[in-house]
């Protein structure tokens, strides 16, 4: 295996590089029903075969006149004219009678029998449409490279135009490699990976006009890999090689391309999709994308897409861009340029911007992703407050009427997200940062709201305590979403029952300022014990079902967390103590429509219910004002 990678380049440099090598290519075009081509792109200038209309026509209801024979109508000099003789009733879209050239509306002409009187002269061709009003034979309809509009569709039907060549869809490969993966439904054995990254691209190709084809998993095997490869390279525009572009021993990618072409790129100085090779093989561009899901995505936007447009003559769509404050400290390499995926929000008339898990293989951070903010090769991050630019994945209309919930996990909140979408059609954004990042998100106004459950070591209460401490002066409101069963999550026959047994077992951990690690925090103290005792104090998850799917896998044995993440992976659960857990804000923000519908579902008895399926929570005291005051 050769070393790859040692002289990655810079982003841009590989794009032009890319774009350049596939510059002349010429594209396919097939003849289609005029039908069947909405969306694609015209092959050649479209001319009209026809004009539209194609007759005179009369374009009110009335009657058709010779308007020579109007002069010299007037008010209370009426001209009488005679049905069938020299005048001719007609509709909306008829043709003309010979020998007439205008249109009285029927508004304007008095009937007396078989005679019409009229009172007002009418210009030659008045209120007719000629032929070839709106498209006229001979004429150009659409030019080159037009994208077809439904709009389109009619006026090229209304020309006599039934069928036209475009360009044909660029035929896209995709072959996932790898011995572990295994299809969709498959019943699952330990070490086997899902293939679920070819239907995320086969997706985004067809939005970007190209046709994909799917190949089933290939192993990693260099044999079998390079005919695959050289049979899709002959019945394809492009082909995309999921996985083994890297140096690891089973990856054979690169040295599979080395022998069927030749090898444009291989490294790019970006974060994630470092290890992307762009390569060709005669004229068919060929990729191999990493493996990991959010990797693999960003390459396929950032090489993929310009190509395919470029290869049906389309410009790529502009992003919308917008300005926003971080909400928490922003960390990235220095010499890579890191495109870090982030959730948008708009709080107090200011764009607040959070950014989500970065791990390459954390595909749902692309379902949450508002945007992307790119951190620039020459710095390493940015400070928390900082002002970024946010290059857009959604309207800035659709984010910016978004309720910004910042604080501690709980399941809770995806069931109240759920009831906002249904009810008022409004997104509920909950980041999780625990509760004291949440209350200190709350101060720098990055949200509307927070959820929080601190127990206060002195007074046993929550939450109070600390938002007087955060919150001088200032006019807040705590308002209970919930009670809710803490306890030791174990697998089942781990035999944990009191704070003493934690020495003796695999532990896994909150992270520092949530609310459970608080509540550990004050157990430890209470009964003497050392943190250090404690095997797997410093290991840390973000949200209870991180720590209960810990659990459930083995890689830990016991966890502190909520009855509902225990239920959902089914382990064994010591009930601790029955918390509060609050929603806190400004008061001001209680007039706020986006809270008042918020309250409305805490306070009902679908949500009761629905929060009851899940296990482990009180609903006697949801929608509560548990505390008040400060101002």
């Amino acid at each position: 295996m050769k070393q790859r990678f040692l002289h990655s380049i810079a982003k841009d440099d590989a794009l032009r590089l890319w774009l350049a090598a596939f510059s002349g290519r010429e594209a396919a075009t097939e003849v289609l029903p005029v039908s069947r081509t909405l969306e694609r792109i015209t092959a050649t200038p479209v001319v009209a075969r026809e004009s539209s209309p194609h007759y005179a026509a009369s374009a009110m209801d009335g009657i058709a006149v010779e308007a020579k024979d109007t002069i010299g109508a007037a008010p209370g000099r009426p001209c009488r004219l005679e049905l069938q003789s020299n005048c001719f009733a007609v509709d909306t879209g008829d043709p003309m009678p010979p020998g007439t050239d205008a249109v009285i509306m029927i508004e304007n002409v008095v009937l007396v029998g078989t005679s019409c009187d009229i009172e007002q002269g009418v210009a030659p061709w008045q209120n007719v449409r000629p032929v070839g009003e709106d498209i006229i034979a001979g004429e150009i309809l659409l030019p080159r490279y037009h994208c077809l509009s439904p709009v389109d569709l009619g006026a090229l039907l209304a020309a006599g135009v039934h069928s036209i060549a475009v360009l044909a869809k660029p035929r896209v490969t995709i072959i996932p490699t790898g011995d572990e993966l295994v299809l969709p439904g498959t019943p699952l054995q330990r070490g086997d990976i899902v293939e679920f990254n070819s239907a995320i691209i086969a997706a985004e190709i067809s939005l970007w006009g190209g046709e994909p084809l799917v190949y089933a998993p290939v192993p990693d095997d260099a044999g079998v890999l390079q005919r695959v490869v050289e049979q899709a390279i002959r019945a394809s525009d492009m082909v995309l090689i999921i996985a083994g572009s890297s140096t690891g021993r089973g990856d054979y990618t690169a040295d599979v391309v080395e022998q069927v072409g030749e090898i444009l790129v291989h490294g790019v100085a970006m974060r994630p999709g470092k290890p992307v090779m762009l390569a060709k093989a005669g004229l068919v561009p060929v990729v191999g994308l990493p493996g990991y899901p959010v990797s693999a995505h960003h390459c396929l936007e950032t090489f993929v897409k310009p190509l395919l447009y470029a290869f049906n003559h389309r410009p790529l769509p502009k992003t919308e861009m917008v300005d926003g404050l971080l909400t928490r400290r922003l960390v990235s390499p220095f010499g890579v340029e890191e495109f870090v995926r982030v959730a948008v929000g708009q709080v107090e008339g200011q764009v607040v911007v959070t950014p989500l898990a970065r791990g390459a293989g954390i595909v749902s951070s692309l379902m949450r992703s508002d945007g992307t903010v790119i951190v620039p090769q020459s710095a390493e991050g940015f400070a928390e407050g900082a002002s970024v630019r946010v290059h857009l994945r959604k309207p800035l209309a659709e984010i910016s009427g978004s309720l910004v919930c910042i604080g501690s996990h709980d399941l809770v909140l995806d069931v109240l997200a759920d009831y906002m979408r249904l009810r008022y059609d409004l997104c509920l954004q909950a980041s999780h940062v625990g509760s004291m990042g949440g209350l200190l998100s709350l101060k720098r106004k990055f949200a509307h709201l927070c959820t929080t459950h601190l127990l206060d070591e002195e007074t046993g209460e929550y939450n109070t305590a600390f938002i007087k401490r955060m919150f001088p002066g200032e006019d807040m409101v705590a308002i209970n979403l919930v009670e809710r069963w803490q306890g030791f999550m174990c697998r089942v026959g781990t035999g944990v029952k009191s704070w003493q047994d934690l020495r003796a077992v695999r532990f896994i951990n909150r992270q520092r300022g949530s609310g459970t690690r608080v509540l550990l925090d004050y157990h430890l103290h209470k009964y003497g014990l050392e943190s250090s005792a404690i095997n797997g104090y410093l290991r840390e998850e973000t949200t209870h079902l991180a720590v209960a799917c810990a659990v459930a896998n083995g890689s830990a044995e016991v966890g502190l967390g909520i009855l509902s993440a225990a239920n959902a992976f089914g382990l064994d659960f010591v009930p601790i103590c029955l918390e509060q857990f609050d929603i806190v804000m400004r008061r001001a923000t209680l007039h706020d429509p986006r809270i008042q519908a918020l309250l409305s579902i805490i306070r009902s008895a679908e949500f009761a219910s629905r929060v009851g399926e899940l296990g482990g929570y009180a609903t006697n005291k949801s929608g509560e004002v548990v505390w008040t005051g400060n101002a």
